[in-house]
């Protein structure tokens, strides 16, 4: 690989940090075909990005979840002892009201196997889940009716998903149920 001098990348000083308001979501199983990671990149766009697109299983698509602005996020914590350090990716959603659609998302995917795909304010997109392992359901802070009648009410998310290495997904996000995989 080429290494090169990495000074402030900021395209038009532009750094808005925060997710959209669309986190996507799908069943790990639904998937077909997973976009591939680099090999034997010769840059270090090309160590930092995933080539292809997640297809899904015929009939099966991706959906869409709406957060409330400002209350999504997504961290990235190192992990693992030296000679096997990889990364926890930790998507934090909050999602307002406790209506039966909500209920019904939290009790059909808590122990299921999930692929989600979040994108920034950059419009960057990060793929959680791959062909070997799936992003879970790990808990949430918030979740309830609230203590005032101006308190937050509606169900905090979080997911978590475990990897090697970090990469940016530059495909497009299947919302339309695929006709073949």
């Amino acid at each position: 690989m080429d290494f090169a001098d990495i000074g402030k990348l900021l395209t038009d000083g532009k750094n808005l940090g925060g997710l959209s308001q669309k986190i996507y979501f799908g069943l790990w199983t639904d998937v077909a075909t997973w976009p591939t990671e680099p090999v034997a990149p010769v840059t270090l766009d090309a160590a930092g990005t995933l080539t292809g697109e997640i297809l899904m299983k015929a009939g099966k698509r991706m959906f869409e979840l709406y957060t409330t602005e400002d209350a999504a996020k997504l961290e990235i914590k190192p992990i693992g002892e030296e000679g096997g350090k990889g990364y926890e990716l930790l998507l934090s959603v909050f999602a307002p009201g406790l209506n039966k659609k909500l209920l019904g998302f939290m009790n059909a995917t808590k122990n299921e196997d999930l692929v989600l795909i979040a994108e920034d304010s950059e419009n960057q997109k990060y793929l959680l889940g791959c062909e070997i392992r799936s992003a879970k359901f790990s808990g949430g802070d918030g979740s309830g009716t609230g203590s005032t009648t101006d308190g937050r009410r509606g169900l905090g998310m979080q997911f978590a998903y475990r990897a090697h290495s970090l990469y940016t997904y530059t495909g497009s996000v299947p919302l339309t149920p695929s006709i073949s995989a």
